[in-house]
């Protein structure tokens, strides 16, 4: 009685652990997992990867590579800096010859126009799910598609905030940076000094124009965010009142009629005007604290938050950054290694080293109250739950339409309800081509 007992026992345990094994498989295999590349973890995965980069430098790289290596000792990451002018189409010939890297970097922008160039994140390497929970809401909608897969890792994000000299300020008794943009430009005026031939001598501040301000364009764009003229990713919503406005207010800057003018298209580049003490304020990404250091290591300036059109409601900041994805010309096993890698450099550990040694803001969302405590980064830091982006067809040639639409005003060849109109139209035309 007791064997028999027993024996039953031992064939339902064997029954039930040969059912737990089909459900396992099948479950396993219906989500694309390959046992093969499982199994090949630590010593056994073998890889060279080829590694394309336009920020990073190649001596940072090599640290994170070595430590990755620790776990990873057959797979080999070799990283080239590109330059930034021309990459775009470099790497797009590269990969139509099928000489391009296993990894390169994208532009936030880049997935509709170039998703087909990518392969996804496996989901044995990340769900999107666990990608939602470490990346910032901006990350998640720049870098996972429509039909929910993952296409790549960003190493930071950025927000925009106003840079101000002190002295400058103290010497006009001005005591705090302004907060809004009403406060923007009674500031501007009282900083703000023209000589008797009309020529700006010290600039209240550098907006206004296009192509001697840095990042001109995501200035313009964070002021239509804030007047609710674009809240869509997927059209510009901005030929509206709150579209014409924003661009109305940044181009008055650059207009002598204007009692906020302070800048026109003679003045010096924004950043070298700022650096030399010849402009009180600017606003631009966190990079541009170490460029205005290295041109200027005794100016007195300090870095505030954004201003809004009212700090307490519609708050809303603009990011511009890259990220890395996979090539998909790389077979399977370089492009698990290759997002093996990536998913080591944006770990807790490794996004915070990334900060320290470039002071680049971070993607992940456990590490902003902790960046938020930087005295000279943490602004960018506090303002990265309020960044937004917009989905852009192409965004060299949107630059060039918004860039056009200020001229067009700066250069009163047109009103900016039909600036605004027109370029529209033309980003509206862009994203038809594209599609």
């Amino acid at each position: 009685m007791n064997t028999i007992l027993g024996n039953k026992k031992n064939l339902a345990i064997v029954g039930g652990g040969v059912i737990a094994l089909i459900v396992a498989l099948l479950y396993f295999g219906f989500r694309g997992i390959d046992f093969n590349l499982l199994q090949e973890e630590g010593n056994q995965l073998e890889a060279d990867i080829m590694m394309w980069g336009v920020w990073d430098e190649s001596g940072l790289m090599q640290e994170y590579e070595e430590a990755f290596n620790q776990k990873y000792p057959n797979v080999s990451i070799t990283y080239r800096k590109q330059t930034i002018e021309n990459y775009e189409q470099q790497l797009t010939d590269a990969l139509a010859e099928n000489r391009g890297p296993d990894i390169f970097a994208m532009h936030h922008t880049w997935l509709n126009k170039h998703k087909g160039k990518m392969q996804p994140v496996p989901e044995n390497v990340m769900t999107e799910k666990a990608y939602r929970q470490r990346f910032l809401d901006v990350v998640e909608k720049d870098f996972i598609s429509s039909e929910g897969k993952v296409y790549g890792f960003p190493l930071y994000t950025d927000s925009l905030a106003l840079y101000y000299n002190r002295d400058m300020f103290d010497n006009a008794r001005i005591v705090n940076p302004p907060e809004t943009w009403r406060d923007f430009q009674d500031t501007t005026k009282k900083l703000t000094k023209i000589d008797s031939n009309g020529r700006i001598t010290q600039a209240g501040a550098t907006l206004g124009t296009v192509d001697n301000i840095n990042r001109a364009q995501d200035i313009l764009a964070v002021l239509m965010e804030q007047n609710l003229a674009q809240r869509s990713r997927t059209m510009p919503k901005f030929n509206n009142k709150a579209g014409q406005r924003a661009l109305a207010f940044y181009t008055d800057f650059a207009n002598p009629r204007k009692t906020v003018y302070s800048w026109n298209k003679n003045q010096n580049y924004s950043v070298d005007a700022f650096a030399e003490g010849k402009a009180a304020m600017t606003v631009g990404y966190s990079y541009l604290v170490d460029r205005i250091k290295s041109k200027s290591p005794r100016l007195n300036f300090e870095v505030a938050a954004l201003p809004q059109i009212s700090p307490d409601k519609n708050v809303a900041n603009y990011t511009n950054y890259w990220g890395y994805t996979v090539s998909s010309q790389a077979n399977e096993r370089e492009a698990r290694a290759s997002y093996l890698f990536l998913k080591f450099l944006t770990n807790k550990e490794n996004s915070q080293k990334y900060f320290l040694e470039t002071n680049r803001p971070t993607p992940r969302r456990d590490l902003i109250e902790k960046q938020s405590q930087d005295l000279q980064y943490g602004v960018f830091a506090k303002q990265l739950l309020n960044i937004e982006t917009w989905d852009q067809p192409d965004n060299t040639e949107v630059d060039k339409i918004l860039g056009t639409m200020i001229k067009a005003v700066n250069n009163n060849e047109t009103r900016p309800e039909d600036a605004v109109e027109n370029a529209s139209f033309k980003v509206q035309a862009l994203q038809k081509e594209n599609n």
